[in-house]
């Protein structure tokens, strides 16, 4: 090896350092109060999702292995409450990871193109119920995950994204870097816990072309062995130090194109990025936001209605194309979310996509199924060069009368530039938690109101519907 070699790899070996230096020694204290707003902001709409997946069978599949082999004797709550017992850290996540994720409405961050909050909540909650943490120490882990999986997210970049569910791969170091901060790790052992949290990243997006439940195992996994990585770590198991960068570690081997370094540390802890996380209006595949907002947009502005419209070109970027072009015609209510002829059609009918839009009866619907047909995804190179930082879309319709109209939407409702108010988000989780099955409102407004003062909690047990 040259010095010049020994010299970069000393550079990324402190790259990963200072983000673990930076992740273990947050406090409370540090965080602005923008950021403490929005992790609460984040973690109520994350309460609403996972109760909204609790039917579904594969998370009734994961719960009934967490009944089978999770003990019966921990802290740990599932949130939806369906199991009658509190189990460890690792199977209470492993549930309500899966759970969260299912609807398609948890948050989405828009430069590491990953779900955060699916991955680091349901961790993040689960040790802290273990170990006994406060509100104020959850959301400051809470924000470690947030900006260590994000960060790596980032770092790893959109052509890994090509290949790999970048929730499941950056997701897991997230997660072992809030169960490390509520387990009081120092600086090497967290740096253990991302070591060993890499090791075990995976993610692939096979799952999308047959409508199978792989994206339900990603987040209750990255969930699951974020924590084995930390606590483990606490327990003295090395993990290695440059899993990031290193001549056999992620970037090399996950990115088939370049990566970005910067990201893994630049600017730490003044640009944080659960600010720059989106929320979910619509409950269907993010790469169908901005296309649905701009079809929106233009039926308002020009008195188009769905029996008007005979065609629509969606013009976007790649990544979007890559994933919705994946699903088919889409045979299930979940895989039809990454349909995005199926997904216009719905917003053009209903004038929404809300998670009551997407139901068995309109899968067999044909008038929807025919404007499924009528919809082509077309790349264009500015939006395409705009993303990830910007998830841009745009939307050219032609009429039944031969009238044609376009719209352009730069930032999709949820997007940080056009945020959800906290009253939205409560309407949306009154929303999820009734598609789940849950009808008692009272209690959904409390554990809401707990979350609103979630910095004054003493403890986090309780978060149970």
């Amino acid at each position: 090896m040259t010095s010049q070699n020994i010299s970069q790899e000393a550079v990324i070996n402190s790259r990963t350092e200072r983000l673990a230096s930076w992740a273990a020694n947050l406090k409370f204290t540090d965080l602005p109060d923008d950021v403490v707003q929005k992790t609460k902001d984040f973690f109520v709409d994350w309460l609403g999702c996972t109760i909204a997946g609790r039917c579904h069978p594969a998370v009734r599949a994961i719960s009934k292995f967490a009944s089978h082999m999770g003990p019966a004797t921990g802290k740990s709550e599932f949130v939806d409450g369906s199991l009658d017992f509190t189990t460890s850290a690792a199977f209470a996540s492993l549930v309500n990871g899966a759970s969260s994720h299912v609807v398609e409405q948890d948050d989405l961050h828009n430069r590491s193109i990953m779900h955060p909050a699916t991955v680091v909540f349901p961790a993040a909650l689960a040790v802290a119920q273990d170990v006994g943490a406060t509100g104020a120490d959850f959301i400051t882990a809470s924000v470690v995950g947030y900006e260590v999986g994000c960060r790596v997210g980032e770092y790893l970049g959109k052509s890994h994204y090509e290949r790999f569910h970048s929730t499941a791969t950056g997701g897991v170091i997230g997660a072992a870097a809030a169960t490390a901060h509520l387990l009081r790790l120092d600086t090497a052992k967290m740096l253990s816990a991302i070591g060993t949290a890499g090791t075990q990243a995976a993610g692939l997006w096979q799952f999308l072309m047959d409508a199978t439940h792989s994206k339900q195992v990603h987040t209750g996994k990255a969930c699951f062995d974020g924590i084995f990585a930390a606590y483990t770590a606490r327990d003295g198991l090395l993990g290695t130090k440059d899993i990031l960068e290193g001549s056999r570690a992620m970037g090399a081997a996950l990115v088939p194109g370049t990566t970005n370094p910067d990201a893994i540390d630049g600017d730490l802890g003044n640009d944080y990025e659960i600010l720059r996380s989106s929320f979910k209006w619509h409950a269907s595949c993010r790469h169908t936001h901005p296309s649905a907002d701009a079809l929106l947009k233009l039926m308002s502005n020009h008195g188009v209605v769905f029996e008007d419209i005979e065609s629509v070109v969606t013009r976007t970027y790649q990544a979007a194309i890559n994933v919705l072009g994946m699903t088919g015609r889409g045979e299930t209510v979940h895989q039809s979310k990454f349909s995005m002829g199926f997904v216009l059609a719905v917003v053009a009918k209903k004038g929404q996509a809300m998670i009551t839009d997407f139901t068995e009866d309109d899968l067999e619907d044909s008038s929807l199924r025919e404007f499924q047909q009528r919809v082509k995804m077309e790349l264009d190179p500015e939006i395409d060069q705009a993303f990830p930082e910007k998830w841009m879309g745009s939307v050219i319709v032609i009429t039944k009368d031969g009238r044609s109209f376009t719209e352009l939407v730069e930032f999709a409702k949820g997007d940080p530039e056009l945020p959800l108010t906290r009253e939205e988000i409560e309407r949306k989780v009154h929303t999820l938690a009734n598609y789940g099955g849950f009808e008692e409102p009272e209690r959904v407004k409390q554990l809401i109101e707990r979350g609103w003062r979630l910095e004054t909690e003493v403890s986090m047990a309780g978060f149970v519907f």
